[in-house]
């Protein structure tokens, strides 16, 4: 029953993780240098598409999940195979710190941006500053996502 749980909390990182940097990708490579281009009026420029209210959404329905299968995977590891653990361990690590890079530093420099429902009350020197740094902890969070996703892979066979 344990191998089994473990199949399937594995199998569910993969895809979570696999998710998560497919959008990430997308939206790094095609998204983002649509607002970052010429701050601060490419970012409230692309404030006024559609797209911009869409990408927190799927991002706010993915999240969650990661950090409960992250919490559960890491509950498990003192009861797993140490080959599996290990690359469990990280998997789950990323998935955390993911999160936690989420929650301490995108939604608030995505609300001081105007990406959540609040207006930006940045001045444009702020968001010239807070877009450059929200890039640079961009591609903090895709070698996570990546990491996050071939431990996860290696964690199932």
């Amino acid at each position: 029953m344990l191998e089994v749980l473990t199949q399937v909390l594995a199998w569910t990182l993969v895809v979570l993780f696999a998710l998560v940097l497919g959008a990430q990708a997308f939206d790094a490579f095609v998204l983002v240098p649509l607002w970052s281009a010429h701050p601060p009026d490419s970012l409230d420029d692309f404030l006024q598409t559609p797209a911009a209210a869409r990408v927190p959404r799927y991002f706010a329905r993915l999240l969650p999940v990661l950090l409960i299968v992250s919490l559960a995977v890491l509950a498990l590891l003192p009861l797993l195979r140490a080959a599996a653990s290990n690359w469990l361990f990280v998997a789950a690590a990323c998935g955390l710190i993911h999160v936690g890079l989420v929650a301490g530093f995108f939604i608030p420099t995505n609300r001081r941006l105007g990406f959540l429902p609040s207006a930006s009350a940045a001045t444009p020197s702020e968001k010239i500053a807070l877009v450059h740094a929200w890039v640079r902890w961009n591609y903090v969070r895709l070698v996570l996502d990546l990491l996050g996703l071939v431990s996860a892979a290696r964690g199932v066979v």
